[in-house]
């Protein structure tokens, strides 16, 4: 790939305090000892469960305990665990919960503009690299993932989907063993951040492999292998996530709430006229032109694409006969516009017709990759420029670096602070009732729904509904005694003086076995909450409730296991070049 001549490669250390000056005022904000509002303000306390259940041993828990109005909820077993396990680094580091949350964001800034860089200088040079890190840092989306949306999710996804282009580029230049790997590394910490990014990826993905495929001279039979290889390791190391989330979600209340409602994807899509300029604001999405949130591209960004394209040409007409035009500016063109009009109602015969991305919900989620493209085209500018007059490159990168900064940083901050503790965000009211009821979506699906005001699905659990206690006696004489309770195995002793019918405030869900004196019993969940609930005779009990994986789970851990075991074996011997 050519370069311009001032590419020259800085060391790592100046590259990185390049990258950190132009992503300080983006989390500058932060610094402080506050927390902050935000749509999806839920981080401190799945965090904190995470915590929580690996600090009882489980490494992974599946179950949590206080969500799903204090009966328990599979959390993890469904939603993306990469994020609260980065933070779960800072948090055993000796931070506080809300210290680590914000150093989890604070470092999806700088891994975003550190694999923007990093792919457009592989790409196109030095300079063209840094502008296009700065253009996709303060992409109108990014703060808006941040500081309206509270998307830690989606936001870490934009970090790692760089790394993936990048992956994809350095496989079509080196086919070979080591880059496979890493490619399906990339895809896996894509999937284990953000599965409904992940799940739209694969179009980009299938057209960059099959576009590389036919710009490949040589090689392609070993190209194409490694391909294969990457796909197949990714989808295998993430495995223990997406495979029990994928066919056990119909247990729950999933379809119900989140592709139907007011999470309809048929009510959110953009208009080109909010592409271009619509109001910043803090408020959230809704039918037509009443969204209380930006989906600008950014007109710094949008005029450098459209310089980057007029340059193109003016390149293709005035270049000298040695010089190759850069095919992959082409590709990266189409996929900005077809991204941007994926967002649009002009799309909407695709998502009519594909099912799964109804789960998207928001068609201008393909801002993520809307945001790549376009800040790669962004840095492309100067690398055009650079070919008619050098000595502009520099001087026209540092100018719009300084110029989007300027502008765009003012939109780098939270709407209110808060000032909140770590103790008052996981209480017991904070979790059992005010979390649990703004997502409840993976509670039993048979467990007894109302409309609400705003005719949406709710479950019929109220307040003074929420359980006070493990364990409850519905009926019979005796006593009860807890003797453990984690989330994943609940121990008691009963001491029945007659027949008694117990109820365990859990939601039964597939993989809770129950145990009575090491017998399994049946459990029975006839009633309204979906709640475990047996029978004992006269004598002594003991009770046992463990949560279990099932064969799905099971498989999908074995091959996330033999992956990492066979990525190991790879590293040990060092043979990734040997291909």
């Amino acid at each position: 790939m050519l370069k311009t001549k001032f590419a020259k490669k800085p060391t790592f250390l100046l590259d990185f305090f390049l990258i950190l000056i132009i992503t300080l005022p983006t989390f500058l904000s932060l610094l402080n000892g506050w927390y902050f509002s935000m749509h999806d303000d839920q981080h401190i306390v799945r965090l904190f469960l995470l915590e929580t259940g690996v600090r009882q041993g489980d490494l992974y828990p599946r179950w949590v305990d206080g969500l799903g109005f204090g009966y328990g909820y599979p959390l993890f077993n469904f939603y993306p665990p990469l994020i609260y396990y980065i933070a779960l680094i800072f948090r055993l580091l000796g931070f506080s919960l809300i210290w680590s949350i914000k150093l989890t964001f604070i470092t999806g800034f700088i891994l975003a503009a550190w694999g923007m860089f990093k792919l457009v200088k592989k790409l196109a040079g030095f300079l063209p690299g840094l502008l296009a890190s700065c253009l996709y840092t303060y992409f109108f989306y990014h703060a808006v993932n941040i500081y309206v949306r509270g998307a830690l999710a989606e936001f870490f996804s934009m970090a790692i989907l760089p790394f993936v282009v990048l992956g994809f580029y350095n496989l079509y230049q080196q086919s070979n063993l080591r880059n496979g790997l890493l490619l399906g590394i990339g895809l896996a910490f894509l999937i284990l951040a953000h599965p409904l990014i992940a799940f739209p990826s694969v179009f980009y993905w299938l057209f960059l492999a099959v576009v590389f495929f036919f710009l490949k001279k040589e090689k392609r039979l070993l190209y194409f292998k490694n391909l294969v290889v990457a796909a197949v390791f990714g989808l295998a190391l993430s495995a223990f996530f997406w495979l029990p989330s994928l066919l056990e979600r119909k247990f729950t209340l999933v379809d119900a709430v989140l592709t139907k409602e007011l999470a309809s994807y048929k009510i959110h899509f953009v208009y080109l006229s909010q592409l271009w300029q619509s109001v910043w604001g803090y408020g959230g999405s809704g039918a037509g032109l009443t969204d209380g949130m930006t989906f600008q591209l950014g007109k710094i960004q949008i005029g450098l694409v459209v310089a980057s394209i007029v340059l193109a040409i003016a390149y293709c007409i005035f270049k000298k006969k040695k010089e190759i035009f850069p095919k992959e500016y082409l590709v990266f063109l189409f996929l900005a516009v077809f991204s941007v009009f994926m967002t649009t109602d002009y799309s909407i015969f695709i998502w009519d017709k594909i099912s799964y991305l109804w789960y998207l919900q928001f068609p201008w989620r393909f801002l993520t990759f809307a945001a790549i493209f376009i800040a790669l085209l962004g840095g492309y500018a100067i690398y055009f420029l650079g070919k008619f007059k050098s000595w502009l490159s520099p001087v026209a990168a540092v100018l719009f670096i300084i110029l989007t900064i300027f502008v765009y940083q003012k939109y780098f901050h939270p709407n209110k602070y808060l000032k909140v503790t770590d103790q008052g965000l996981t209480n017991f009211d904070e979790v059992n009732w005010r979390i649990s009821r703004s997502s409840f979506e993976f509670i039993p699906k048979d467990v007894r729904t109302k409309k609400s005001d705003l005719n949406t699905t709710i479950p019929v659990i109220e307040k003074k509904d929420l359980p006070k206690k493990a364990i409850e006696i519905i009926s019979g004489k005796g006593e009860v005694e807890v003797v453990k309770n984690n989330f994943r195995q609940k121990i008691f002793t009963v001491k029945a003086e007659t027949k008694m019918n117990l109820k365990i405030n859990t939601f039964n869900f597939p993989g809770w076995q129950l145990f009575r004196n090491g017998q399994v019993i049946k459990i029975n969940d006839n009633n309204d909450l979906k709640l475990i609930t047996f029978s004992v005779k006269p004598g002594k009990h003991l009770i046992n409730l463990e949560f279990e994986n099932t064969f799905v789970r099971n498989i999908a851990n074995i091959l996330s296991g033999l992956s990492l075991l066979l990525l190991t074996i790879f590293l040990v011997r060092k043979d990734g070049s040997k291909d």
